[in-house]
């Protein structure tokens, strides 16, 4: 079960609040409305294949190779791709908990899933123990989703050598790194020329708030990958308006959005911790809560959707996340959950 359900709970019209999505809140650039709009007639035609000027905008924005770039419908798509790539019956380790897609990817190509239950919900030295050689491929999030931890730079250089040592294959999930204030210094693009067995996922639809449209992409220092993954790749994967979206996308600087999302997750946070809620601490713009009983379905009755985290392993359904959103909704969720636990006192 993913998060962003809302089409499925609004469809007869109500209004929700939807805290399940970690997308940037203040929603889709009113430039890039207009560009959508304009670019509607385009849908007539084909998609055109040549993407060479996206290309050429990640390889200026992180400093790297166009060759290096795959580009595909979404960061979900791409992952069940990897694995496809990798064959069938491999050994995959996944640090839980952790997203699920990794989980389904992996068993969409029936491997075996070796889980690294991680201590305090972060990340330690002791994954060095679980990673020998008859692990193909480790995947970590960084930051962890839903955890919002990051894997202090220290223990990721030794994990990435050590993988290196096995030749484990490592996928390096970096989709919400963009909301990390100052996130880029925390990304492994800027190491990318020294592994030849990691490849570092991205996605533009959550910074950008359009998870509609679906673009992401993957950047490899290994050639022979990204080379795959295309044959990999049907016709036209990409559709028109993404196409446009990206392009508009990767020229922007969003460092002010991420620094006015970083502020209202403090304020969100201090919140939620003043009524009784555990909260952990994230550097992402999303926040993994824990009550003592299940506030979801409750908070669902008041029409407002959070990420239940019960289907993750590790975790029950005392759990559950949030994305920061505008100061006034935070505010509603807030209310709302103090609201519900003075009524279980009651």
């Amino acid at each position: 079960m993913h998060g962003g359900r809302f089409l499925e709970f609004s469809k007869d019209g109500s209004d929700y609040i939807d805290f399940s999505a970690s997308i940037n809140p203040y929603g889709l650039d009113s430039v890039l409305k207009n560009i959508l709009k304009e670019s509607i007639p385009l849908l007539e035609h084909y998609p055109n294949e040549n993407y060479s000027e996206i290309k050429s905008l990640i390889s200026q924005k992180h400093g790297i190779k166009e060759d290096k770039v795959y580009l595909g419908n979404g960061a979900n798509s791409i992952i069940f791709r990897l694995f496809q790539l990798f064959g069938r019956n491999i050994n995959i380790c996944l640090p839980v908990p952790s997203f699920e897609s990794y989980r389904l990817s992996a068993e969409s190509t029936n491997s075996k899933i070796i889980y690294y239950n991680m201590p305090n919900l972060k990340v330690d030295y002791d994954v060095l123990d679980i990673l020998s050689d008859n692990i193909n491929i480790l995947v970590l999030a960084n930051p962890n989703n839903p955890t919002g931890f990051i894997v202090g730079e220290d223990l990721l250089q030794k994990i990435l050598a050590h993988c290196k040592s096995k030749n484990i294959f490592v996928l390096l999930d970096e989709c919400f790194l963009e909301f990390v204030e100052r996130g880029e210094n925390h990304s492994q693009i800027k190491n990318l020329y020294n592994f030849d067995n990691i490849a570092i996922l991205r996605s533009l639809t959550k910074l950008y708030a359009f998870p509609g449209l679906r673009f992401g992409y993957l950047i490899s220092n290994n050639s022979n990958i990204v080379k795959e993954l295309e044959k990999l790749t049907p016709s036209w994967d990409i559709n028109t308006l993404a196409i446009e979206a990206a392009k508009y996308s990767l020229k922007q600087n969003m460092e002010a959005v991420v620094e006015d999302i970083q502020k209202e997750k403090i304020t969100l946070e201090s919140n939620l911790k003043s009524i009784g809620v555990s909260v952990f601490p994230s550097v992402a713009n999303f926040l993994l809560c824990k009550y003592k009983k299940n506030l979801s379905k409750d908070l669902l009755k008041e029409k407002i959707i959070v990420r239940d985290c019960s289907d993750f392993i590790g975790l029950d359904d005392t759990y559950f996340r949030v994305a920061v959103r505008t100061y006034r909704e935070n505010i509603i969720l807030f209310e709302t959950i103090k609201k519900l636990i003075k009524g279980y006192t009651i």
